[in-house]
């Protein structure tokens, strides 16, 4: 802890303090050798107070006592997933010893910088997301740390507003306890890693075996130490399944090259991940909404959730890896029901043409239209009268359409939520794929397993019965109809690459973009480590 504050006889007068601090906060010179402060955020807040000095009693001659806590608190930020460094403790714990009027007004100025660094890194991220992560496009809550300081002050309720900030939702709580989990497994070693060779199968003896099963159970799996260590038996099979489920794997029971890349993954790799998706917690908002949709895209599930509690939760299809789903909000305003695809210009040049042009008849077996334009009554084209050899895709002046039907390939209900990205749910015609561990097949936007369900949940409230009876019987009359949400329900398309289920089972899944990458060599998280641990 760092406790030990300069005597109190010590203190220099107000003036010579008030001096101290604005010529440390305007000195050009202070600005060069200090880096890594706001010094725009502390030259407006000193001089608004008249530059007195925040953690100082200029009667009592000693620290506030809201100064101690401060410390305190910014000691345990690495319980977020943040770092000390950010917040000059180190600087700090060579400074507070000591005695000189320099070294009071450094330790204010010091201080204050990190109350407003803590509060905002708390409340909305080490940085604006869009700078980490070019495919977030959700903007976090906004919070002037300056004004909130200046409260503190005035009601001393330092430590309860400070933890206000956090992420209230539960799932950042959970990964909040997953991280100590984590921490503590590196601190005591971790686990050891599987050596490769042949495919471990069920019934093989093997002497990595004996390392599957250390490996698994150091990790929280259970394992039977019970007979030949050495035999890949039938409970081994059941938890290397119950391991390649919560990492997104096919469990197939066998360690292929997927599976044991999973296994070889290190306590501090894992610990790594577990930062990432805490920031992006840090990067919603606090207030969801009482009823909203969350989708996960790493996960590949859709989860509908009202007042807390989660109705529906159903599998999803997303975009392929070269047309990646964003992550944004949207928010949901009509259904359609027997939906028209009018297809988008990329789809049309590098999907279908291609295809048609190789085989003249694809267009017309797989259902699509061609339009001369886009007004309602566009001329349909006969693709007999174009010539396939000589259409160039980025040239093709028709658009496509499909009609609704069991071809459709929206499916039968389309989900909109008018977006820039022209990314919405809808259903699909191709259902075998949702039978698969990796589901990016889309273009861009997100296949619901269950768009019936999701429908008839989403529709409650309104004036009209969306019973599922009902809902099937409008699909079955291939009529196309929009209905419109009494209101509009939130709709979080976000990249999770780690949480915990219901049963308390922390998921680890692959980073299917690419995103946790890119995002740890901005955030730096590579460094994160025992000299922060040692802090605590």
């Amino acid at each position: 802890m760092l406790t030990a504050w300069p005597a109190a006889a010590a203190g220099p007068d107000s003036v010579d303090l008030r001096n101290g601090i604005e010529h440390f906060v305007t000195r050009a010179e202070t600005q060069m050798t200090c880096r890594g402060l706001d010094w725009e955020a502390l030259q407006r807040f000193y001089s608004q107070r008249g530059y007195l000095p925040v953690w100082w009693d200029i009667f009592e001659r000693r620290p506030v006592p809201a100064a101690k806590q401060l410390i305190a608190i910014l000691e345990q930020s690495p319980e977020h997933g943040l770092s000390v460094s950010d917040y000059h403790l180190h600087e700090l714990m060579a400074l507070l010893p000591s005695r000189p009027e320099a070294d009071l007004v450094q330790i204010d100025v010091l201080l204050t910088d990190a109350f407003l660094a803590y509060a905002r890194h708390l409340y909305s991220g080490r940085n604006r997301p869009q700078l980490i992560d070019p495919a977030w496009h959700i903007e976090p809550d906004s919070l002037d740390a300056e004004a909130l300081l200046a409260r503190v002050l005035d009601n001393t309720r330092l430590e309860a507003t400070l933890a206000a900030l956090a992420p209230p939702h539960p799932e950042y709580r959970q990964l909040q306890d997953l991280l100590v989990r984590y921490r503590g497994l590196a601190a005591s070693g971790g686990w050891p890693a599987l050596e490769p060779g042949p495919l471990l199968r069920p019934g093989a003896r093997d002497l990595r075996v004996a390392t599957l099963r250390q490996r698994l159970w150091l990790e929280g799996f259970p394992v039977d130490w019970e007979g030949d260590e050495y035999l890949f038996d039938s409970h081994l099979e059941q938890t290397l399944k119950r391991f390649q489920q919560l990492r997104g794997i096919e469990p197939d029971g066998i360690v292929g090259p997927d599976t044991l890349q999973a296994l070889n993954v290190t306590a501090t790799e894992r610990i790594q991940q577990i930062l990432l998706n805490l920031e992006r917690w840090r990067w919603l908002p606090h207030d969801l909404g009482t009823r909203h949709i969350m989708v996960n895209i790493a996960g590949f599930r859709l989860q509908l959730v009202e007042h807390d509690q989660v109705t529906q939760d159903m599998r999803v299809i997303i975009g392929k890896p070269y047309r990646s789903t964003p992550a944004f909000v949207g928010r949901m305003s009509y259904l359609v029901f027997n939906p028209y695809w009018n297809v988008p210009e990329r789809n049309m040049r590098e999907d279908l043409l291609p295809q048609q042009i190789a085989d003249p008849g694809y267009l017309a077996a797989n259902g699509y239209r061609i339009l001369e334009g886009w007004s309602p009554e566009a001329r349909e084209i006969d693709p007999a009268e174009i010539d396939w050899q000589r259409v160039r895709p980025a040239q093709f002046p028709y658009r496509l359409r499909q009609d609704p039907g069991p071809q459709n390939s929206l499916g039968r209900i389309k989900f909109m939520l008018p977006n820039r990205f022209d990314v919405y749910l809808h259903d699909t015609p191709a259902r075998h794929l949702f039978e698969r561990t990796v589901r990016t097949f889309s273009s861009g936007c997100i296949r619901v397993e269950e768009p019936v369900a999701l429908a008839e949940r989403v529709l409650a409230g309104t004036e009209e019965d969306w019973s599922a009876d009902a809902i099937r019987e409008v699909i079955a009359s291939r009529e196309t109809r929009s209905i419109r949400l009494p209101e509009p329900l939130p709709v979080y398309v976000l990249y999770w690459t780690v949480w915990v289920d219901d049963e308390g089972r922390a998921h680890f899944v692959n980073d299917v973009y690419g995103r946790d990458r890119r995002m740890a060599q901005w955030l730096g998280t590579q460094a994160e480590s025992e000299s922060e641990a040692a802090v605590q």
